[in-house]
Formats: C-alpha cells, structure tokens, sequence
C-alpha cells in the first residue's frame, strides 16, 4: 500500500459543482466510489454515515467524505444557500476505497475555514474550470484541487493558513527594519517583552520556520534583486543585506534560493 503526503497528492477529479440546493434538499443513503469534498458556502447542512453521528455543517466549514454511504443534507430554511463539491480520488495509482493507497495525515471529517476567504473562491473557481472547454482544463482542475487539500492539510497537521497574529507581524515588520544588522531572538524577545522562547515557538507555529530562517529569506530575496536588477556581484551582494562574508552569504543563498548566488 502507498502512503500519500500532502505534497504527493495528485488528485483525480470526477466532478465539481457549484449549486444552490433548495431548503429542504437531502442526498439521502447515497454511496459514493471516492472521496468528496463539500465546502458550505452560504447555509447551514447535516452529515451522517453508519460510522458517525449527525454533525451540523455551518457556513465556512469543509466536509471531506471519505468513500462509503453516508446522508447529506439542507437543514436551514433560508432564502439562498450555496454549496461546492469535488468528487475525487487523491492518486493517479489505484483506489482509496480499493486499499492501494492511505492517507498521512488522515483526513479530518468537518475543517472549520472560515476564517479563510479564499477557500470557498478556490472551490468557485475550481468549479468554473471544470465547467468550461479551455485547453488545460484537466490541469487546472486539478492544481486547485490539490491546492485545496494542501490548506486543509495545513490545518489538519496543527498548521494554519490564516493571516499571522498581529504580534507577529510587529515582529517581522521589526526585523525588515534591522534587516542588515544582526537581530538574534534575544533582541527580539526584549523587544517585544517575551521570552525568547515564546518568540522560536510563535515563528514555528504561524511561520513554521525559525526567526533566523526568516531573516536569512528575506535578506536573500534583496540579495537576488540586487544581483538581478542592478547588477551588483556576490561580494556586495553579501555586504549589502548583512552578510559577514561571501561564502556564507552563498551558502545560505543556495539553502533557501535553491541555485547558487552565481546564477541569480
């Protein structure tokens, strides 16, 4: 049996709607061959399988459905409500329900997203590509898909993919602003009356990199425009965004750019 992280996913897309079910609707007892995933747009709906109890679904919620029976249904009684769904499986190789694959994390069953805007506009666009006759329409169906499982993984992996808290963002706003002179998580933590360890643990959590990782990204993004646009060399590059010297300047260069400063 294979087992699929989050990047190995690639998704085979069945289909994908965007509708307006009327109050009342249900899709009772229905038994679906993969997996489905279901955001609430606008509304409020129920789910219920033979494993698990009834679950209220508000708006901003994901249900991923794993294969199987199950009931899914309306239970407000508004004007309008909104729902998208992606029927898919989650390789190009074999068949969840088929046992040729397993999923790490495992899928959680309601995501709350609603503190994530772009979510449900993924799902809506996701849906336009399927309906359309463009020339990589497969191809964007599924990168959106795969993109939609990357964030839900993202929270289901102890993650987050909302805005970083607003402490945070003091924080980096702070070293961008110190960015060429050496800033250690002392500083910062003295800065911001924290420790020290609550500054590594704030950056790991919302950032999922270290305060030294995150300043040596941002340094060597000003190193490559600085290369790029105006043609200055390693040596002054390293120089210029707070590197000791040019040969740790290319080595952290390459760690985080992937190609040695040489050939920005």
């Amino acid at each position: 049996m294979i087992e699929l992280r989050p990047p190995d996913i690639r998704p085979r897309v069945r289909v994908v709607n965007y509708i307006h079910p009327p109050a009342g609707r249900a899709w009772n007892n229905r038994c679906i061959p993969d997996f489905e995933l279901i955001c609430v747009v606008s509304g409020r709906y129920g789910y219920e399988s033979p494993q698990q109890r009834p679950v209220a679904l508000p708006a901003g919620c994901v249900l991923c459905i794993p294969p199987g029976p199950h009931s899914f249904y309306r239970i407000d009684r508004a004007r309008r409500s909104t729902i998208s769904c992606i029927h898919c499986e989650l390789s190009h190789e074999g068949n969840y329900a088929g046992g040729d694959y397993r999923l790490t994390p495992r899928p959680q069953l309601v995501t709350d997203m609603s503190d994530d805007k772009s979510m449900a506009t993924l799902f809506r666009r996701c849906a336009e590509a399927f309906a359309g006759y463009g020339r990589y329409r497969n191809a964007l169906v599924e990168t959106m898909t795969r993109e939609i499982w990357l964030r839900l993984a993202e929270r289901w992996t102890g993650g987050d993919t909302r805005p970083v808290s607003h402490r945070l963002e003091q924080m980096l706003t702070f070293l961008r602003q110190h960015l060429m002179r050496p800033v250690s998580r002392r500083d910062l933590a003295a800065a911001f009356s924290v420790t020290p360890e609550h500054v590594n643990a704030m950056f790991k959590k919302q950032l999922g990199m270290t305060p030294t990782r995150f300043v040596h990204r941002e340094r060597c993004l000003v190193a490559y425009r600085l290369m790029r646009d105006e043609g200055l060399s390693v040596k002054e590059a390293a120089r210029m965004t707070g590197f000791a010297d040019a040969f740790h300047f290319s080595k952290v260069f390459k760690r985080v750019m992937g190609i040695p400063p040489s050939r920005a």
